[in-house]
């Protein structure tokens, strides 16, 4: 009878060790494949916010006012995200919304304050 049990308790514990040997390598996997994902929407923010800042120095009040609202509708998804991340990808990020206050700033002189979001109310009389 002890036999049968010590084989039993050793088929499990083998089973139980592969499972969970599996269930850890799916998390890995499932980890690096939301790393490689968010490092590819950082990449693209970071490639958008270089060539939308070379536009800007001759863009419209116009586009001015669409590139700003794309640029605060990506930082917000990106923002949301950035919690989870390590503090390198965190202070490349941090560098990439500098780089385009900095444009901001140049843009913001050039056409004076241009609001994104402007409601504006029309009563006709």
């Amino acid at each position: 009878m002890a036999l049968t049990v010590s084989a039993f308790t050793f088929a499990c514990n083998s089973e139980t060790r592969t499972e969970t040997n599996s269930e850890i390598d799916e998390a890995q996997v499932e980890m690096n494949e939301t790393g490689v994902e968010t490092e590819r929407e950082y990449n693209d923010m970071a490639v958008w916010v270089d060539e939308n800042s070379t536009r800007a120095e001759n863009a419209s009040e116009e586009e001015w006012r669409e590139m700003r609202a794309e640029y605060s509708r990506r930082e917000a998804e990106l923002d949301a995200r950035s919690e989870t991340w390590d503090d390198e990808a965190k202070r490349e990020w941090e560098e990439v919304k500098a780089s385009w206050k900095r444009t901001e700033d140049k843009v913001q002189k050039r056409l004076g304050d241009v609001d994104v979001d402007v409601d504006v109310d029309r009563n006709n009389n």
